[in-house]
Formats: C-alpha cells, structure tokens, sequence
C-alpha cells in the first residue's frame, strides 16, 4: 500500500554540508567577429554553470571601450563539469552571446583559446506537435513559421487563411496550418494525420535510481519527488541550493534527514547494466545507498570518428563520423554521403537507431564499400559501451560492430 509519510528512523536531522573544494582555472579570450569599439558602459560576463544551473564560476569585467580580444580567467571547482557561456551586455541588456562551451569534469586547468562572440537573437517560441507518428517542431517569428522533422527544416512564409494562421513555401508543397491548439500538415506533398500539440519535456528533469532497497528520485521545476521502499514510501518537497565539496553536489534535507551526493562519474546500474552519467549516493540515518542518475544519451552526445568497423581499422581520410545530440537526433557522414536519423535509449540500456536517410552521391568503389558496411552495422546496434580510454563501443549481439573516439 502507498503512504505519503516516510517512516520515523528518517527524521533525524542529517550532517551539513560544507562548501570547501580545490579549484581549476578556465582561461580564453573573448572576440568579436567584427572589429568595433565598444561603448564604454559594456559589460564583459563569463559564467560556467554546473548540475541544475548551479553557478560554479562568473568573472565580469565592466567599462571595455576598446577593441577585442578580451581575455578573461576564471575558476571552478575541481572535478565537475558544465558549460561556460561568454556575453557582452550594455544597459543591462545581452547584446553579443557565444556558444555554451562544454567543460568535461576534471582536476586539470582549462585553456580554451578564442570564443567567438555573435549577435545576440532572442529565442524563437518552439512548439512541438504530433502528427501521426511524425513529431514537428514549428517555431514562429516575424509573422513567419520554420517547422523541423526528424532529418528537415522548412522556412515557410505567411499564407492567406480564412481559419487559423497558415505557412507555405514557394512550392506549395509544405504546409503548415494552425488552428484550435493543433494543425495541420503537409511535408513535401505528404499529408499528415491531424497534429495535437504536445508539451514540452522539462530540459532540467533530472531522474537517478537505486536498488536493494529500491528508491528513485526525481528533481523537476526546483522540486524533489523521492520514492523509497519500492515505491511504499513517497516525499515531495522543494530543493534546497546544493553545496559543492570533494567534487561532488551535496544536497541537504535536514528536516528529513536525507542527503544527496552526486557526482560527476560514469555508473553502471548493478542490474540492467545500463550506463549513466553520474554516480549517486542517497544517505540517510539508517545508511547510504549507492544508485546511478542523468540522462545516458548524454554520454554518447557529441562528434566521434570511427576507427573500427567490425574489428576492421578504416582509412582516416574517408572515414566515417557520427554526431549525436540531446534530442536523439543522429547524423555524420558515411565517407561519401551524409546520413541523418534517430537514437534512443531503452529502459534497460538498449540503444535503438532508427534507419538512416542518406544523400546519393557516387563515390570510388572502396569508400563505397566502407559506406555499405557502416550502414548495415549502425542499424544492428543494440547497445554501447565506453572502454577504459573514452571510446565508443557500438554492440550488436556480442560483437563490437562500431568503434569510434572523440
């Protein structure tokens, strides 16, 4: 039976946090791709961010008035990862943004050289509906629509409508047509089933689990959801700033005697296999309980090369190379064509890659060969490994089909 009161043994108060930790420095220069003097009232900031936004670092320099590059030295604290972003405001207001910049958890100072500043655009409004079984990204701004599939992205332009607001593009052969919290679609004279607008995940949930005794813990919107005993027992209640010590997260819930640890080091979950992100701890009056948590996809985002296709070296100069984002989107190069598709993670750590859409150009007949096989190997892919050195292990059955570095 499900109760909503944990059981006394936890409502000792736990032990508080400390906030002491070793430091790394992150260096770089900052610069604008076009060369201006700026006024004398901007304002230089440099902020790394770490697990949930957690500020871990922010240098500002105020009153720039010349021309770049600006440099700008930073410390964080040793052994977490994040992302460091640089902007230049003025009033108060962004006017220039790099991109986030990814820092890997580690011991080791950080030169990053030059980071490249660009205009700053306010985000556009992204809603995502499902259409069948087609999901569409449609965003809107200056009366215009872009609508992103899977492997696409249209620009579409304001059309005439007595109902609802409709996009097209010159062909007339990609529509998009809103109206009453859904749409319709057409991509490329493909008429979809009728789209239902759906919500957006939360891009800060952050799930971790445990077993023997089972429990599982959720942080959403600044709350934690926590399930201990197989799900018996259930608390929500809202999160309190973390404190960052031997390069780990601390939370600490003192009225409940509850404490988190986590850490930024790969865990394999000690009945599925599956691989996280972060290694978790769980303490509290009756003992500490070790668990895994993040997202796995995290591990495989980013560019890798690969270096071997069923045990077989390939040829640097043609060989192939995966790009891997956060919202399960697959894509690279074949050696010869581009390939775009889809990747998941399953409950038990399977990986599933949807068939990939590939361009049609000719090549020599040896890269052509490489391609065929690099395809029929990433469709087999069942499940991933990393090696002791960072490498990615692509597993169909028991046989390492795909390996590739960073």
């Amino acid at each position: 039976m499900s109760r909503n009161v944990l059981p006394a043994f936890i409502l000792a108060l736990a032990p508080s946090v400390t906030t002491a930790q070793e430091l790394r420095e992150i260096t770089g220069s900052v610069y604008l791709r076009e060369s201006i003097a700026l006024p004398s009232r901007s304002e230089l900031v440099v902020e790394a961010t770490g697990f949930q936004g957690t500020s871990l670092g922010v240098t500002t320099e105020v009153a720039l008035g010349q021309q770049g590059p600006w440099n700008f030295d930073l410390e964080i604290p040793a052994g977490v990862g994040g992302e460091l972003r640089a902007t230049i405001k003025l009033a108060n207001r962004i006017q220039w943004v790099s991109e986030p910049i990814v820092i890997a958890a580690g011991s080791e100072d950080v030169p990053l050289g030059q980071v490249l500043l660009s205009e700053f655009e306010p985000s556009e409004l992204q809603t995502t509906f499902l259409c069948g079984d087609s999901r569409l990204r449609v965003s809107f701004r200056d009366g215009n629509a872009k609508v992103e599939t899977d492997g696409r992205i249209f620009e579409l332009k304001a059309a005439i409508s007595a109902d609802g607001a409709k996009y097209a593009d010159e062909t007339g052969e990609t529509i998009f047509w809103s109206k009453n919290g859904g749409g319709l679609a057409t991509i490329e004279g493909k008429e979809l089933p009728e789209c239902a607008e759906i919500s957006a995940p939360d891009e800060n949930r952050w799930s971790a689990q445990g077993n023997e005794p089972g429990w599982r813990a959720v942080i959403e919107q600044a709350r934690l959801s926590l399930e201990l005993n197989y799900g018996e027992d259930r608390l929500d209640l809202s999160l309190p700033p973390p404190g960052i010590v031997d390069s780990a997260y601390h939370y600490n819930i003192a009225q409940f005697g509850i404490g988190f640890v986590i850490q930024d080091k790969m865990c394999r979950d000690d009945m599925s296999g599956r691989l996280f992100p972060q290694t978790v701890e769980m303490k509290s009056v009756t003992g500490t309980f070790a668990g895994c948590g993040g997202d796995s996809l995290d591990l495989l985002v980013g560019n890798w090369v690969v270096d071997e296709i069923k045990g077989q070296p390939t040829a640097s100069a043609s060989a192939p190379n995966i790009s891997i984002d956060n919202r399960g989107q697959i894509s690279g190069s074949t050696g010869c064509n581009r390939f775009t598709g889809s990747i998941s993670i399953n409950g038990e750590g399977g990986l599933e890659i949807g068939p990939p859409m590939t361009t049609r150009m000719a090549c020599d007949t040896a890269v052509m060969k490489v391609e065929r096989e690099f395809l029929e190997a990433l469709i087999s892919v069942q499940r991933f490994d990393l090696n002791e050195e960072g490498g990615l292990l692509l597993i169909s059955g028991d046989q390492t089909v795909l390996k590739a570095s960073r």
